[in-house]
């Protein structure tokens, strides 16, 4: 019997934030090399703690997350423990090219301007996140 995709999600379909942030790391991991220490995600409220967290509990290697402008209440007490026990840094960045400079992997957890990959690690990978429902 032959082996079929499952079915794409419609045109326009949005997902929970967690499921969008579990796609996104997913991605992560395929597409980043093994020696990736870093990574900024861009965005604010819960779609941006959603992805924190995704990428601590499920990107391993991370030396350090970033985040502008920031979720408020973040990083939540899970997320914080597991970052700690991996010997990940969580931080928040002032400005958005301090949160970009020299990030192996970048996470738009909503609309943003371009990213200048300029500032980015050469081989670095930049996810825009899919539409979440609110």
């Amino acid at each position: 019997m032959p082996r079929t995709a499952p079915p794409a999600l419609p045109y326009g379909a949005a997902l929970s934030y967690e499921a969008a942030a579990r796609v996104c790391a997913t991605a992560a991991r395929t597409l980043l090399v093994p020696r990736v220490s870093s990574a900024t995600v861009l965005g604010t409220g819960p779609a941006a703690a959603a992805h924190l967290s995704a990428l601590v509990r499920e990107v391993p290697g991370l030396g350090n997350i970033t985040v502008h402008p920031g979720p408020a209440r973040w990083p939540d007490a899970g997320a914080a423990a597991l970052a700690a026990a991996q010997g990940t840094v969580l931080a928040a960045a002032a400005s958005r090219d301090r949160a970009l400079l020299g990030a192996d992997l970048v996470v738009v957890a909503g609309p943003a301007l371009p990213v200048d990959r300029a500032l980015l690690a050469p081989s670095a990978v930049v996810i825009q996140a899919p539409p979440t429902a609110t």
